[in-house]
């Protein structure tokens, strides 16, 4: 265990022009996705092997 490596995925979420809902929950959903506890934090993972992959979804 101690030469494991973790992989972690996060998404960030960007106001986008699209029509499926209404901008405020648009903004309100946004802000909501900055609240969430980091994820190698909550699980006590090591810094140097934690790699973390993640992806830009308009909303």
């Amino acid at each position: 265990m101690d030469d494991a490596s973790y992989f972690l995925s996060k998404i960030e979420l960007q106001l986008g022009d699209a029509k499926t809902m209404a901008s405020w929950r648009k903004r309100l959903f946004i802000a909501t996705s900055f609240i969430t506890a980091d994820a190698a934090e909550q699980f006590a993972l090591p810094r140097d092997r934690t790699v973390v992959m993640g992806s830009h979804i308009e909303v």
